[in-house]
């Protein structure tokens, strides 16, 4: 073999157990940090705040007209009337505020298509107390009852002739909706109800 053959063999050794060593070489894998998204608090995803304490002085704060409609999907006539009631030691309540949705100017408040009314009360066992006497007196005129969801709490719904009724509480504050059936038919009243019970406990 002659000097230059020689040499061009012996590069092409090199050359391949070069490439060799590179295969064997373990590779550091390429890690792309994936990134992270934290929520920002104005993004409005947190639930309205809870009512505790004093109950609102108005029923704007319970619920509006045009909200109340469209809960329960017709137009109500009318703005929202407000009945302050009592305080009445005798049943541990503090506070009572009612609102009457759909009157007319010269209708009543009994005529009212839908009421939705907050108590406030001593304390959360008296609130509890109050909501089974109603719970107890719409059973016994032969009304229908069922378990339903008021947000994070829950609710008792009463379905009878003429209207449907839902009760619930809040720690001390009781919340009543009562909504005539041909405004709430009984099989729109557990969701519509409960949408409106769960307006007035956050009131804003």
């Amino acid at each position: 073999m002659s000097a230059k053959a020689w040499t061009r063999s012996a590069s092409a050794v090199v050359l391949i157990a070069g490439l060799a060593g590179c295969a064997s070489e373990k590779r550091t894998p390429l890690v792309v940090p994936i990134p992270t998204f934290t929520p920002s608090a104005s993004a409005g995803t947190s639930a309205p705040a809870r009512i505790v304490g004093a109950l609102p002085t108005g029923c704007g704060a319970i619920g509006s007209a045009e909200e109340i409609s469209e809960a329960v999907g017709k137009s109500l006539p009318g703005q929202a009337k407000p009945v302050d009631g009592a305080a009445d030691t005798t049943i541990g309540r503090t506070d009572r505020i009612d609102c009457y949705y759909g009157l007319g100017d010269s209708e009543q408040v009994a005529n009212a298509p839908v009421r939705v009314g907050l108590a406030s009360y001593t304390d959360a066992r008296t609130a509890t107390e109050r909501v089974g006497k109603t719970i107890a007196d719409e059973k016994a005129a032969g009304a229908k009852s069922s378990d339903v969801t008021v947000g994070v709490d829950k609710g008792t719904l009463l379905v009878g002739k003429n209207s449907s009724t839902l009760v619930a509480t809040h720690q001390a504050t009781t919340v009543v909706v009562i909504a005539a059936i041909d405004t709430v038919p009984a099989a729109q009243a557990p969701t519509v109800l409960a949408k409106i019970a769960d307006r007035a406990l956050s009131p804003r």
